[in-house]
């Protein structure tokens, strides 16, 4: 294509010399003459010729938008007690399991994280060792109204944190009754809102994984007494779990009491293709702090 430069006049109307009169005449008096189309001047018709060039490759070359493809992005619910493998989940993890539970003679669930997962810290703000604050990258779960509650616990792939303020009640999840308790580091939306520090996942025993029975009793300062009973069973198909836990102490200080009792009862049915398991969890518990 030809370059062209558009050339544009610009009339001066100061005074000019008259090219037949020796005087000087403002350009003003002098009557404007327009030439005609043939007679147009060969650089404005080079102009034309070039905004014409252009315009026709511009329609020569519209201008396409291109759509790509859709993306589908599937997140796998990181729950290990639905069967999800740890390896699938990318975050880190830190587990524990009920003979660690049950070795360590931790409390409670939150006494036994506190004391074994790493970036955990409890605060016993209440002075009742049931009802702890466990801290952890900055947030917390907590029986506490209040704090900046942002850790998500489910027991069986069903959330326990209470529907006003996120709270956990620890004093509710027996801990005779737990089979794995795995600990997700980071937010995910997948757990639902407020998942800010992490995720608290546990499952329960069943039948199938642990026939038998079992009676513990234990004793210890400030007047700790406690009875845990378990039992489960299961046929070819069908199965069954049953915990009991008593528990009273006098606490560290005093008119600091607590006293707790907590059933659990689970029933489940096992094929190829069928996994069902309905459970129910009983706790009347009074502790004061």
């Amino acid at each position: 294509m030809q370059r062209g430069a558009l050339r544009s006049r610009v009339p001066d109307h100061r005074a000019r010399r008259h090219p037949h009169r020796g005087g000087v005449e403002a350009s003003a008096r002098e009557p404007r003459r327009r030439l005609p189309a043939h007679a147009a001047s060969p650089d404005s018709r080079h102009g034309s010729f070039f905004l014409a060039a252009a315009h026709a490759q511009t329609a020569a070359n519209p201008a396409t938008a291109t759509e790509l493809p859709t993306v589908e992005v599937i997140g796998i619910r990181p729950v290990p007690g639905l069967g999800t493998p740890l390896r699938d989940i990318p975050a880190a993890v830190q587990s524990a399991t009920a003979r660690e539970l049950s070795e360590h003679d931790a409390r409670d669930l939150a006494d036994h994280l506190g004391r074994s997962f790493a970036g955990i810290n409890l605060n016993d703000a209440q002075g009742n060792a049931f009802q702890q604050n466990l801290n952890y990258r900055g947030f917390t779960a907590s029986p506490l109204l209040g704090l900046p509650q942002g850790l998500s616990v489910f027991v069986d792939g069903v959330r326990v944190n209470e529907a006003f303020g996120d709270m956990v009640n620890w004093d509710l999840i027996p801990r005779n009754a737990m089979a794995t308790a795995h600990l997700l580091s980071g937010s995910n939306p997948v757990f639902g809102l407020n998942t800010l520090g992490g995720v608290l996942t546990i499952q329960t025993k069943s039948g199938f994984a642990f026939p038998g029975s079992a009676l513990r009793l234990a004793g210890g300062a400030f007047g700790r007494r406690s009875a845990e009973a378990e039992t489960g069973g299961h046929g070819e198909h069908a199965d069954y779990f049953a915990a009991v836990n008593l528990h009273h102490e006098a606490g560290w200080r005093e008119h600091s009491p607590s006293a707790l009792r907590q059933a659990f009862f689970k029933s489940g049915w096992q094929d190829a293709r069928t996994d069902l398991d309905v459970s129910l969890a009983l706790a009347d518990n009074s502790m004061q702090g």
